[in-house]
């Protein structure tokens, strides 16, 4: 089996069966898959290292478009398990899919009812919560954020938070001026394949130049798998102590 998503990668991980996978992406860490064969990145994996490998079953996510290489997989004959993860009920969605192609719908139903739990718990302790308005980032330059409709939008919500956010596209470029205008009291910093202090450059963003950013410690809250619990954990603390922070400086929260 082959994974080209990271997000899936956790799922065949936590259902106890990394034993099966024969190629993972680039960007796959963890002890589970340190010894498996990479074959490019979900977007762009190499089609012919994947043949190579005979999979039985390639996982994969499509949101929107098919990738080319999906496609050409595909009309090979291989197998190819597409599923969707752009919000956080189809993460639940494709823990269930990909455990029913492993055949291990009873431990999918299972892991995906534990994360559903997780969301309700945390929904529940951050309902009487003042929502805290936040900008989460992904890309410093050029600026790339969370928007209405995405896995990273739902997840703030989830912990407390108000996505700053109003687009027509759920991970949209975004004018930094814009951002500006948005003034969110908090900006999660989740562009973690740049240097933190390339932060300076959304500095005219008032909760930067306050120094009211938080980074992500790594990208749990950016999966929508298993990590997201983790994630999700990691957001809520996060907010709960900007809250005291800002209150404390009498900086408006919502």
């Amino acid at each position: 089996m082959v994974s080209l998503a990271p997000s899936l990668t956790d799922i065949v991980v936590a259902l106890g069966r990394s034993g099966r996978l024969v190629g993972v992406t680039r960007h796959d860490e963890g002890p589970e898959v340190a010894h498996v064969a990479r074959v490019g990145g979900g977007l762009d994996p190499s089609v012919e290292a994947i043949v190579a490998l005979r999979p039985d079953l390639v996982l994969a996510v499509a949101d929107d478009l098919v990738p080319p290489p999906l496609r050409e997989l595909a009309a090979l004959g291989l197998p190819v398990l597409m599923v969707r993860t752009a919000r956080l009920a189809d993460a639940i969605a494709a823990t269930r899919a990909v455990a029913r192609a492993l055949g291990e719908g009873a431990a999918g139903d299972r892991l995906a009812t534990s994360l559903e739990e997780a969301i309700a718990a945390a929904a529940r302790r951050t309902a009487s919560r003042p929502r805290l308005r936040v900008l989460l980032v992904v890309s410093h330059e050029p600026l790339f954020v969370a928007g209405p409709g995405s896995f990273g939008d739902d997840l703030l919500r989830a912990a407390g938070g108000e996505n700053v956010v109003r687009s027509r596209r759920p991970w949209p470029a975004y004018p930094l001026e814009r951002a500006v205008v948005d003034d969110p009291a908090l900006v999660v910093d989740g562009a973690l394949f740049e240097p933190p202090e390339s932060v300076a450059h959304l500095g005219a963003i008032p909760a930067v130049r306050r120094g009211d950013v938080y980074r992500l410690v790594d990208d749990a809250a950016l999966r929508p798998g298993p990590q997201l619990v983790r994630g999700l954990a990691e957001l809520e603390k996060a907010f709960d102590a900007a809250r005291r922070r800002l209150a404390a400086s009498g900086v408006p929260r919502e």
